[in-house]
């Protein structure tokens, strides 16, 4: 059993060599501190969510209420700020992925499908960045039902503005599906430094990953759908953010079973994210 652990230690010392972070250390730092401020925002809207499924006057929110939520605390908004950064720092390592694509997705189809991808998670952060500062400035906020509505009435008033609005809800829903497939695989272990981890944070989060991104997925995939009802039906009222999404668990049968298992979910997925925070291997 031990020659067994020491072997398996040696690999993984030698897969991390291979994984070696050779990007500039700021791109790095900025990274894991938005990979810190994503799952601290999922956290706080998981919570919220648990809250309201149990009546614990909790609300549905989106991102930017967590954000609200936050600035409403004892030092509230320079938390916010620190938070606006780490998240242009996410989004901005999603850019990295798209244009230099470290993660190697390759140039053929689904290699381009993931790139897309990360462009339209980088939109969303960036967005969610601008919205953190304007709660700072006190300005106000739309939820992210109310904005993408608004969007979505733009873009079909555009050309192809239908096709478009598809095409986005085809992403939202390939993301989703993508998060099952990471979940059953337990692939996103691979992007974890084994070798720095002790035995305890490495089955914490596989578990907590695998409960997170299913969660995620369920809400990704619920926001692709109603994209896609947005575009067949022309109808921008369709369109839901993820405000919407968990509303249109609270619906179905066993609705607030279903939001208390999502919700905490998504708490999971924010959990998870501290992990990458501090142990994700970010290729240059």
């Amino acid at each position: 059993m031990e020659k067994d652990l020491s072997q398996h230690k040696a690999h993984a010392e030698r897969k991390a060599e291979e994984y070696k972070e050779e990007a500039a250390p700021w791109i790095v730092g900025m990274a894991r501190f938005g990979h810190f401020s994503k799952g601290a925002v999922y956290i706080v809207i998981g919570i919220l969510a648990v809250m309201a499924a149990f009546g614990l006057q909790g609300k549905l929110t989106t991102s930017s209420g967590a954000l609200y939520t936050i600035a409403k605390q004892p030092f509230g908004s320079a938390m916010l700020a620190v938070l606006a950064a780490g998240l242009a720092g996410y989004a901005f390592w999603q850019v990295i992925m798209a244009v230099f694509d470290p993660e190697h997705k390759g140039k053929d189809a689904k290699g381009w499908f993931a790139r897309m991808s990360y462009l339209i998670i980088a939109a969303i952060y960036f967005s969610l960045c601008f919205n953190a500062i304007k709660i700072i400035f006190r300005a106000s906020v739309n939820t992210s039902s109310e904005k993408y509505q608004s969007l979505s009435a733009k873009a079909l008033a555009q050309p192809f503005g239908q096709t478009i609005i598809a095409v986005i809800g085809a992403v939202f829903i390939g993301i989703g599906v993508f998060n099952f497939y990471k979940a059953y695989t337990e692939k996103f272990k691979n992007r974890l430094k084994r070798h720095e981890m002790n035995q305890k944070e490495w089955k914490s989060a596989r578990y907590i990953g695998k409960f997170g991104l299913l969660a995620h997925g369920v809400v990704f995939a619920i926001v692709g759908i109603f994209l896609i009802r947005t575009a067949i039906q022309a109808d921008p009222d369709e369109t839901k953010g993820l405000d919407g999404a968990l509303a249109e668990l609270v619906k179905q049968p066993f609705g607030p079973v279903l939001l208390s298992v999502v919700a905490l979910g998504l708490v999971a997925y924010g959990a998870y994210l501290l992990f990458e925070a501090k142990y994700r291997r970010l290729d240059p």
